[in-house]
């Protein structure tokens, strides 16, 4: 791969890797994270997983499905990869750029094979497909689950919309349409997706080579309905039953790794890409001891459950409550897997391989920036989490607002930001802008992808609560104050070599 920077580790071994991501599953749903039979729906499969390996309380992910599955295959903030919202009706050439390098196309340069069975949403054009992305092969749908609502709407007209199918297809040989997807398919959707899942499962325990797993499943998306063999198993409606299925279709997968004796050198990563959306209420998820929907950066939105296993490699009944962001999953598959991250562009997210190993206690990231789709909304550093721009929560509320002054809330001891204190702690503010300016640095640099967009194009990003001038100054500043650093630097090094070679008994 062309201009690339190795980042392999010498202790790097090639374990197969299996990531499993829900969809609008909140914090709250599962029992490992208060939840489960306290919903009224148990979750044995997935509280079993959370004990085996490493359980994070403060992973962080995007306000939308289609930002997150973006950070998640590139590494980087949506906003860099003109995926900052969810991809809307099919035919527009939108999504995933093909210059954007995604896990899949790096791990099959390490000799990975890979495979995705699910939900894709970074794009319906076939360049910005999945087998085009990396994928040696994909089953699934390019949407949203809830197209499956769409045939059976007053007034639908499948002339304006086409109706939706599922597709499957395989790298070099392109993509088919089958069968319609719609609500009376929409029940056996994530019995599909495990069935392909564990059926490539044995095939590649088979095989010498590793193979890189990516599930996306269906559930727990609206339109809530399960499987019917699950269907009124709860007790707690049809989400509840949903809840369910999804533990038990995980709990498929899992047990398709022990039986085909590949556990021990299998990595899986469990998460959500969202908090809970609204549409169904009270039938939908719950965000636990925070606030916020999907759509909004607020902790009930942007952060979820994670869990990481590798038996022997990551230490079992570990919880932390160290930062993690959705982007740093790329760059720490690279480290394990001996593969290597792109040098010609930003990369947001961090390599966390020591620390999801257990080789050290904290980990490498002590912030991450919040933005509601193109707009930089909050920082959230070390226990607070810093506004820059207002959005409303409420149930019935979608919308953001300016704010005179920014807010500041310690999500330790207000976990649903409730009380802002920033006016008594000001301080915070550098805390945020320090990130939100080297963002803004990096713009300068490398540039932004517009929605649809081939390659960066856009140079300049806004910043609230600055004018253009005045970001100009600050930036200004800011890169005299780099120029200084670098030339100081430089001098140091040059004068330690000079040290060096006087020192040398052969000068």
């Amino acid at each position: 791969m062309v201009g690339l920077a190795n980042i392999s580790s010498a202790e790097a071994q090639r374990p197969n890797i299996v990531i499993m991501l829900s969809d609008n599953l909140g914090y709250g749903d599962l029992g490992s994270y208060g939840g489960g039979i306290l919903r009224g729906a148990p979750t044995p499969k997935l509280d079993q997983l959370a004990a085996q390996g490493l359980r994070l309380t403060n992973f962080n992910v995007e306000a939308e499905c289609t930002p997150s599955r973006s950070a998640l295959m590139t590494g980087r903030m949506p906003i860099r990869s003109g995926t900052t919202r969810a991809v809307p009706v099919p035919g527009l050439p939108v999504g995933l750029a093909p210059w954007e390098v995604t896990i899949a196309e790096m791990l099959s340069e390490q000799g990975y094979d890979t495979a995705m069975f699910g939900k894709w949403h970074l794009g319906y054009v076939e360049d910005r497909l999945p087998i085009n992305q990396g994928f040696d092969e994909w089953w699934g749908f390019p949407f949203s689950t809830d197209v499956s609502w769409f045939p059976d709407a007053v007034g639908f007209d499948p002339k304006l919309f086409e109706t939706p199918r599922l597709y499957e297809g395989k790298k070099g040989e392109g993509v088919r349409q089958l069968q319609p997807y719609n609500k009376e398919v929409r029940p056996f959707i994530d019995e599909m997706i495990a069935d392909r899942s564990v059926k490539y499962i044995q095939r590649q325990a088979q095989s010498d080579k590793p193979f890189f797993l990516y599930i996306p499943w269906s559930l727990v998306h609206h339109p809530s309905i399960a499987h019917p063999d699950f269907q009124g198993k709860s007790g707690a409606g049809k989400f509840g039953d949903s809840m369910m299925e999804h533990d038990y279709r995980v709990g498929q997968v899992l047990e398709a790794i022990e039986q085909a004796g590949i556990a021990d050198n299998t990595l899986v990563i469990y998460a959500s890409d969202n908090g809970p959306d609204r549409a169904e209420y009270p039938y939908i998820g719950d965000t636990g001891p925070y606030r916020g929907y999907l759509g909004t950066v607020h902790e009930g939105s942007i952060r979820t459950p994670m869990m990481v296993r590798w038996p022997g490699r990551v230490p079992e009944k570990r919880v932390s409550n160290e930062i993690v962001s959705i982007s740093d999953i790329f760059p720490t598959l690279a480290s394990i897997a001996g593969g290597e991250v792109p040098d010609d562009r930003e990369i947001d997210g961090v390599d966390q391989s020591d620390f999801f190993l257990g080789k050290q206690t904290h980990s490498n990231r002590e912030s991450v920036l919040f933005f509601a789709g193109e707009q930089l909304t909050g920082v959230k550093w070390r226990q607070f989490k810093i506004y820059m721009h207002g959005e409303k929560t409420g149930l019935h509320e979608r919308g953001y607002n300016k704010l005179w002054a920014p807010e500041a809330y310690n999500l330790e001891l207000d976990p649903k930001e409730q009380h802002n204190l920033a006016l008594q702690n000001l301080w915070l503010l550098a805390a945020a802008l320090k990130p939100a300016f080297e963002y803004v640095y990096s713009v300068e640099k490398y540039g932004l992808i517009l929605p649809g967009g081939d390659k960066p194009e856009v140079f300049e990003a806004e910043m609230p609560m600055y004018s253009p001038q005045a970001l100009e100054l600050a930036m200004t500043a800011i890169k005299r104050e780099a120029i200084k650093k670098m030339v100081k630097d430089k001098l140091t090094a040059l004068k330690n070599k000079v040290v060096g070679v006087q020192a040398s008994p052969d000068s």
